[in-house]
Formats: structure tokens, C-alpha cells, sequence
């Protein structure tokens, strides 16, 4: 594989993990739209269970899988550094082009985000009685 064919899929795993973080969001929003519109889901306590539980299931396997882009995008640019080992400047001007985001980012973010739509799942269905009581 020669490095122009590596950089192309060091962008590729760049634009999924950008699409990954808008399917995550649309989700999310989506999720709490559907709650919120919905009387049904609203009141029914083992339905907004589920929706819980199939939410944090997706969250999960898509983190998991966002992880695991992030891990073939860093082989890929170490292969194309190495490729590239002749020209130093180059590597040097391409690093930050075909850095790929740390964990550290990626995954707190996510929790909070996922964090945040449980938790409005769960306030959007709570009991009516609940409601009045805290205001």
C-alpha cells in the first residue's frame, strides 16, 4: 500500500468518526423528541424501560465501535509514517492531519452525552405527581 492510498484511509476513518459523533447526537435528540411528543411513552414506565435499555445498548456498541476506528486510524498513520520515514518535513507537516483523537476525548464526551439523554428519558417519564411535587 503505498502512503497516498494510507492517508486516503486515515481520512476515511476521520470522516466516520465525524459521522459517528452526528448519528450519536441525532440519536440522542431523536430518543428525548419521541419521549417528549409521546403521551404513551410518557406514562408507560416499562416502555420508557426499554427505551432506556435499547438507548444505552446502542450508545455502548457505537462507543465501542468509535474506539475501535480511533485504533485501525492510529495503525494506519503509524504505516504511513513509517512509509514516509525518507521525508521527515513531510511527516512532520502531516502529523497533525493524521493524528487521531485520544480517548481521553472521545470517551468522556460520549458518557455525558449518553448520561444526559438517560437521564432526560427518565425525567420526561416520570410521574406526573413527582413533578408537581418538586416545583
Amino acid at each position: 500500500m503505498d502512503a497516498s492510498a494510507l492517508l486516503a484511509e486515515i481520512m476515511r476513518r476521520s470522516d466516520f468518526i465525524f459521522a459517528g459523533w452526528n448519528v450519536l447526537m441525532a440519536a440522542g435528540v431523536g430518543v428525548l423528541a419521541v419521549v417528549g411528543l409521546s403521551p404513551t411513552l410518557r406514562t408507560d414506565r416499562r416502555a420508557a424501560a426499554i427505551l432506556r435499555a435499547a438507548f444505552l445498548f446502542f450508545a455502548l456498541t457505537h462507543l465501542l465501535g468509535m474506539l475501535h476506528v480511533t485504533k485501525q486510524w492510529e495503525s494506519l498513520a503509524e504505516a504511513l509514517k513509517h512509509k514516509l520515514m525518507a521525508e521527515p518535513g513531510l511527516v512532520k507537516e502531516l502529523d497533525f492531519a493524521i493524528t487521531a483523537p485520544h480517548p481521553s476525548w472521545i470517551v468522556p464526551f460520549h458518557l455525558a452525552f449518553d448520561t444526559f439523554v438517560l437521564m432526560g428519558i427518565w425525567w420526561l417519564t416520570k410521574p406526573r405527581t413527582e413533578l408537581m411535587r418538586e416545583t
